[in-house]
């Protein structure tokens, strides 16, 4: 990939050509690398709530073990009176209860299942997060930057009477010098690609969900949604450009009048319908959450095939949503990549970070996906499901040894050394299945795939 002055360039890139100078901002341990190590080993380390009820289990397993073995000695000894005739079916009995294959079971599937994630760029915090994926049935999901590029372009400029559209665009820009959203990014780049001069902000104050305030060239302006405190209607020659799919309106005001109006565009990703439909699939049910108007959010949910999306939902409101949808007694989700989508990951029961988001996203949540693809929140679900299922299996694979030879151990009819090797074969089941996941790959979508950044 053609990189220029100025570009971030990850460890491990390789220069095929030319000179490359390069300062580096991340080394040793605050490497993108070392943190995918970091959070990998603290997930492997962890539990999973189903490992608790193996623990449970051998709690009471072993005082049950070794009440049988007592008895079978006892039995014995009673019916042939010779204590090593006796003794030999009671260490049977111990040895091919030996739940080595129950301890075994959860911690190597939950290792090599998160391990094979991390290779295909899912960071999973914990085996408790991976465990409630499994049973995901809401994912609420951020628009800007999730279902959508999050590169928002000016695309029209409508200035109120007396305004040209050089002023309202000056004017906007030097508002938006102290924000990082994406629709400040657009505006300052209209402004710098028009080579307008702008004044300094002064005051300035970010409103989540409404827009931003500040002082510029003495005056106090706004730029975001239309406040209802505003008594001029929007600029009559505006037409219907903010009902358009994918189409963004925000006006800029004084304390007295409307001065314009700017319209922007984000498209939706190219792999975020196909990813969609595999969460259908799946049996997840989307719901996109935005602070956008209706009409552009009804545009962007009818093209991503959403059925179920909410408009004008403040960052606070998100988390509000996130914790009414939990109410209904289903495991929710939330995918995003902002801060102010922080506090709805927060809430969530499992939620997806997605890359190039905000650190302060990335750190609430459960699942970081290393690819800007909601294929990847489809991917971790798909993991989830396949390390349940591999535990399953191997606590089946743990009792079914148990079960079997318990009573021909008891019954004098299992050599403690037929015992033991079928004890080994046990653990050796568990781990060999587990192994399996190595070669895990989740199902591929029909659209086109993200790259990992």
């Amino acid at each position: 990939m053609a990189k220029a002055v100025g570009d971030t360039v990850h460890a491990g890139t390789q220069n095929l050509d030319g000179t490359l100078r390069v300062r580096a901002e991340g080394v040793g341990a605050h490497t993108q690398l070392m943190e995918i190590v970091r959070l990998t080993e603290a997930a492997q380390g962890s539990k999973a709530p189903i490992q608790k009820l193996a623990d449970r289990i051998s709690g009471v397993f072993v005082p049950a073990v070794i009440t049988i073995a007592t008895l079978t000695f006892a039995g014995w000894w009673w019916a042939s009176g010779d204590f090593t005739q006796s003794l030999i079916p009671a260490v049977a009995v111990l040895v091919i209860a030996c739940p080595c294959a129950l301890g075994l079971a959860t911690p190597t599937a939950v290792m090599v299942g998160l391990g094979r994630g991390a290779q295909l760029g899912i960071l999973v915090r914990s085996a408790e997060a991976l465990e409630r994926a499994e049973k995901l049935a809401v994912l609420a999901l951020d628009k800007t930057g999730t279902l959508t590029e999050g590169k928002m372009a000016l695309v029209g400029l409508t200035p109120a009477s007396g305004l040209s559209e050089e002023a309202l665009l000056r004017l906007a820009a030097a508002l938006e010098q102290g924000s990082s959203h994406p629709i400040a990014r657009a505006v300052l780049a209209a402004a710098g690609e028009r080579g307008l001069s702008l004044p300094k902000v002064e005051g300035f104050e970010n409103r989540p969900g409404e827009g931003v305030v500040g002082l510029v060239e003495g005056r106090k302006l706004r730029l975001g949604s239309l406040a209802e405190s505003i008594p001029s209607p929007p600029p009559a020659s505006a037409g219907e450009r903010g009902a358009m799919a994918g189409v963004s309106s925000i006006h800029l005001a004084d304390e007295s009048r409307l001065l314009g109006r700017l319209d922007l565009a984000d498209r939706l990703r190219p792999t975020s319908r196909a990813a969609l439909a595999r969460l259908r699939d799946l049996g997840i049910v989307p719901v996109m959450l935005t602070g956008d108007q209706e009409t552009t959010a009804a545009a962007i949910a009818a093209e991503a095939g959403i059925a179920d999306f909410r408009a004008r939902v403040k960052p606070g409101d998100k988390a509000a949503a996130v914790t009414a949808l939990k109410g209904e007694g289903q495991v929710v989700g939330m995918a995003g990549d902002g801060v102010n989508d922080a506090p709805a990951l927060a809430s969530a029961d499992v939620s997806f970070g997605m890359a190039g988001g905000s650190d302060i996203a990335l750190e609430a949540a459960d699942i970081t996906l290393m690819r800007a693809d909601l294929n990847g929140v489809a991917d971790a679900v798909e993991l989830s499901r396949a390390v349940m299922r591999k535990i399953r299996q191997n606590l089946f694979f743990a009792f079914f040894y148990n079960v079997l030879a318990l009573p021909l151990a008891a019954a004098g009819l299992l050599n403690p050394v037929i015992a033991g090797a079928a004890m080994a074969l046990s653990s050796v089941s568990v781990v060999s299945n587990s192994l399996l996941l190595k070669h895990w790959r989740p199902k591929q979508s029909s659209g086109p795939r993200g790259s990992v950044r």
